[in-house]
Order: structure tokens, then sequence, then C-alpha cells
């Protein structure tokens, strides 16, 4: 029989659940009353819409529209998350009572999660980066050795070039057979030529483990090959031969010196590097050798000096060994590199389309080796075929990752698309296998100058200013250095010293430097009779001519501005808060992104 209800009763119970005080029977009913009651919902609710905003003006407008780094948004987002455990911690726990002698649980968490954001946000402001191009991570090199040129023993001592062939050709074949094996490249052997120093002493200032020398005998048509691997701590000979075979043997002396080396060193052999030692032989001996003579020039003579009389010596050279073999490949790629050295001594602007004619034909005739993919690469980069010229260096890289010419010849098609930083890992690339090669000392110089870092930029352009001191784009850029250091009497001592060596007329080039250099002295006339470049406007104050001036450049000294170029250029400085800069910023930082994203995982 039920239990009849009274009427008062019944009333108290409604009144209860209507205020939430009956308490429920089940845990997960009495949890959501918690939840309910202390309006966990509702922060919750507020900390979405709330950091969603926050996240969005960050993102938006911080970051997009006035370029901040982009890790403000993690720590945007470690700060709301941080906050909102903060609070439900606080508002779980309030008002709850404890023991005698015990700490309220709130006491200790909420201190608890502020020290693991600070932490966190802390360890996120560290990771922003530095206005610089950071260094390249280094290789992991299992083993490192010098190939230090052959002596010439022959009775005739005319030799050398043939020596020095047979090092080269050693290198690159060590290069393919195992890409953990560190290989110093033949431009930072040139000054050991001489044997007098050691080879503790050679070692240590190429920073090598073994080094690999020997000599080479050659009498009508048989040659006699010594070679020693010499550890260079020890100074032990870790093995050695020699070799006696006819002259036109010598491809198979160098694969046997080359696969002895690997096997005395204990590396392994990459998948299908023997086979590919065969590659990139020329069908007549004779071609060969003129190759050889070629390569020794350009490589030796010419790469040093820049005389003309050594580049007419090692084009004459090459172009025998192509009468000879039409189809040697390696013949046409000294031809677009040597080209390519002359138009970087000199400027001459016919150049540029013979590098583009040798490149494609030694693309076509050796495509199966990495200087051959290389040269295609840098063909149908310089045709505007950006998919294919990265197909192509992607290729060389898989034919041989330590190859010094195929590594520049990738920087430079980086450094053309505006990605300094994938062009600058490239080069140092180049210069720690070949230490002190000047291209790339200059080419760095100016990617370091791209980005804002002045001491990079100055360390490798000084080298190459003294070198070289008549190449207007290095002058320009040195120029420019010393523009942004405020250095303005030295820049225009350079600038006329330069113009002494190249007439204005003969290097346009040096004009719009010299009216940079004018307008950051405030010599407004002077600078604007000389060119109206966009940084000269800036330079002078004059926003509306410098913005048109990016929107719509000047043919005459058409300059094309990348997204880093803009973002790190001191001269714009006066247009950064202007809303049609960063309109303009906007747009090279898009077209940037998608480059990074296509084309910056080499």
């Amino acid at each position: 029989m039920r239990r009849a209800v009274m009427p008062e009763v019944k009333e108290k119970k409604a009144a209860a659940a209507r205020r939430g005080d009956v308490v429920p029977r089940t845990r997960l009913g009495r949890f959501f009353r918690e939840v309910h009651r202390r309006k966990i919902v509702q922060t919750l609710a507020a900390f979405i819409g709330g950091g969603w905003l926050i996240l969005e003006f960050i993102h938006w407008i911080l970051i997009d529209h006035y370029h901040l780094p982009e890790v403000l948004l993690d720590i945007a987002l470690v700060t709301i998350i941080g906050l909102l455990l903060m609070t439900l911690t606080w508002r779980w726990f309030k008002g709850r009572e404890v023991g005698p002698r015990k700490v309220k649980p709130e006491r200790l968490l909420i201190p608890g999660l502020a020290i693991a954001t600070l932490a966190l946000n802390f360890w996120l402001v560290l990771k922003i980066e530095r206005k610089s191009i950071p260094e390249t991570a280094q290789d992991t090199w299992l083993n490192s050795i010098a190939v230090l040129p052959f002596a010439d023993l022959s009775p005739t001592r005319d030799q050398e070039y043939f020596c020095e062939g047979m090092a080269e050709d050693i290198r690159t074949k060590l290069t393919k057979l195992d890409p953990r094996l560190k290989v110093i490249a033949r431009y930072a052997m040139l000054p050991y030529r001489d044997g007098r120093k050691s080879v503790r002493e050679v070692a240590q200032e190429l920073g090598v483990k073994s080094i690999l020398e020997g000599s080479v005998q050659r009498e009508g048509n048989r040659i006699r090959v010594n070679a020693q691997l010499i550890d260079a701590a020890s100074g032990a000979h870790i093995w050695a031969d020699l070799y006696d075979r006819e002259a036109e043997k010598v491809f198979d002396v160098q694969d046997e010196i080359s696969l002895s080396i690997i096997d005395s060193l204990k590396l392994k052999l990459a998948s299908g590097a023997a086979d590919s030692l065969k590659g990139g032989r020329p069908q007549s001996f004779q071609a060969y050798e003129y190759f050889l003579r070629g390569l020794a020039i350009s490589s030796s003579a010419y790469a040093q000096t820049g005389r003309e009389q050594d580049f007419e010596r090692a084009v004459e050279m090459y172009r025998k060994a192509l009468e000879l073999d039409p189809g040697y490949g390696r013949a046409y790629a000294g031809l677009a590199w040597i080209y390519n050295i002359y138009f970087s001594y000199t400027g001459r602007p016919e150049l540029p389309a013979q590098v583009m004619e040798y490149c494609q034909k030694a693309y076509e005739q050796s495509p199966d080796t990495a200087e051959g993919q290389a040269a295609g690469g840098y063909y149908y980069s310089e045709k505007g075929d950006l998919n294919k010229a990265f197909s192509c260096f992607r290729r060389a890289l898989a034919l041989n990752p330590n190859m010094m010419e195929v590594l520049h010849v990738i920087g430079l098609f980086y450094s053309g698309l505006g990605l300094y930083t994938q062009a600058a890992r490239f080069y140092r690339k180049v210069l720690e296998l070949s230490p002190g090669f000047i291209l790339a000392e200059g080419n760095l110089g100016h990617t370091c100058l791209s980005v804002g870092d002045l001491d990079c930029a100055g360390s490798h352009l000084k080298k190459v200013i003294d070198f070289i001191p008549n190449r207007a784009v290095y002058i320009i850029d040195y120029a420019n250095l010393l523009i942004h250091q405020g250095r303005f009497e030295e820049a225009e001592k350079l600038l006329d010293r330069s113009e002494s060596i190249l007439p204005a007329l003969k290097s346009p080039e040096l004009i719009p430097c010299r009216a940079i250099l004018y307008a950051a002295m405030g010599k407004k006339e002077t600078a604007l009779a000389l060119a109206s470049s966009p940084e000269v406007y800036a330079l002078l104050g004059m926003k509306d001519k410098a913005l048109e001036a990016l929107e719509r450049p000047d043919q005459t000294y058409s300059i094309e501005y990348t997204y880093l170029d803009l973002l790190h250029n001191k001269h714009f400085d006066s247009l950064r808060q202007e809303p049609q800069f960063q309109t303009i910023l906007a747009s090279r930082k898009a077209e940037y992104d998608r480059l990074v994203k296509k084309y910056g995982d080499l």
C-alpha cells in the first residue's frame, strides 16, 4: 500500500527542483549538476568565442598585414588554453570545503598551470627566427677525404693536365659511390699542387680524415699510376696500389682506385653506384684529353685569375674535344660552366644566351649524369619552365648529391626565385666542399644582404671585392651594404674606383646604385638625375612615387623586388605603415609561400 504524500511536501520538492537544490541520485547526474551550477559551459563558450576573435586578429592583422612572426599565433593559443584551464580549475574547486591541514587544490593547480604556460611561451619565443640566414646543419659525414693533384713523373713533365684530370675524375667518382663521404672539390685543392705542405697540414686546413695522393708516369701509350691512401692523424698508409696500363684504360684505373678507397674506408656503395661509374665516357680518348686540357685551364688558371687568354684557351680545348666527339656531354657542360664564370667576371650581356645553348646540349647529350641534369635544370629555369628545372635538379642530386658544380647551380636557381634561405643552404655546402670558391662567396653574400644579415654579407662580399674588383654585381652588393651601414664615404670611393675600371656607359648597373647612395645622403636632385627607382624615392620620402614605382617599375633600371627583399630592405622603412605597401608585400608573400611549397624541398 503506497504511502500518501502530503501536498506541502510535494510543493517543497517542486520548489527545490526549480532552484536546482535537488541532489541527483547518480554520479553522472551530480556531475552535470555541478557543471551547470559552476557555469562551466558558459566559461567554455566565452573562451572559445573570445579566443577565436583574438586568434583571427593576430593572424590577419598582426601576421598577415604587419608581418610579425607567425609564432605569435602559437603563443596566443598556448596563453588562451592556459587561461582557460586556470579559470575552469578555479570555478570547479571554488567554495569546496577541505579538511584541516589540507591545501585547497586550486592553490596548487592554478600556479602550476601558470608556470607551465609561461615556460611553454618562453620556449616559443626562443624559436622566433632572427633576421638572418641560419647556418646550415652539417651533413652527417661518415668519413672525409681530399684528393691531392697527382704528381707528374713523365719524362717530359708535360702531363700536368692529365694528372689533374685523373685526380678530378676520382673525386667525382667518389662522390657518386657514397654520399656520406665528404670529398673536397678541385678548386680547394689548387693551392696544394706544389706539394710544400705535409699531409697532416693539408688535412688540418681542409678538415678531412684521409688524403689520397699519387703520381702519373706517362710514356707513349702507357701510363703508370701510383696511388696511396693516408690516414691524416697518424700518417699511416691505409691502402696503396700501382697500376700499369694502356693510356686508354685510364677510366678503368680510376674506377678501381675509387672502389678501393670506398672499401678501405669501410664505406658502403650507394645503390647502383658502381654501374654509374661507366657513364659520361667519351667515344674518343683524344677527345677526353682535350677535355682535360680545357678543364685544367678553366679550373686552375681561369677560375682563379679571370684572364681573357685563359678563357679563350679553355674554350678552344673544349671545342676541339667536340670536333672529335660531337656527342661528348661533359665538354658541353665544361663550355657552359666556363661561359657562366666568364659572365660572372665580365657581365657581358650576350653571354647568357651562349650558356643556355651549351646547357641545352649538355642535357641532351648526357642526361644520365649529374652535370647533364644540372645543365638541363639551368636551361629550363632560364626558360621559365620551373617544373622541368626542378625535376632536373632533383634528378641531378639523386645522381650525385655532393658535386660542387651541381650544388652551386641549384643555389643560383633558388636565388633567382627569391628563396634565399634555400639558396644559402646550397652555397654553404659548396663552400664546405670547396672552401674559398669565390663565386659561392659572392652569391652567399648577396643572399645574406637580401635578408638584412649585414655581418654575414660583409664577411663574404669583402673577399669577392678583393679578388674580383671589376665585377659590377658584386660592387653593387658591397656598395649597398656600405650604404645600409651608413658608410657613405666608403661606398662613394668604391663606386668611383669601379667606374674608373668600368666606365658608366659600359656598366649601367652602377648608375642606380650611385643614385641610391645620393638619396641616402639626402642629395635629392643629384639622385633623381641619375635614376628614379623605388629605393631612391623611398629614401627621399617620396612615398607615392615609390609605391607607384614598385607596382610599375621603370624598365630602364627595373629590379624585381621579391618578398624577402621588400621585407628586409631598410631603404623601404618609410613605406612600411602605408596600406598600399602592405598590399604589395602581402601579394609578394603569397607568391613566396607558393614557391616555397612547390619548389623549396630540394
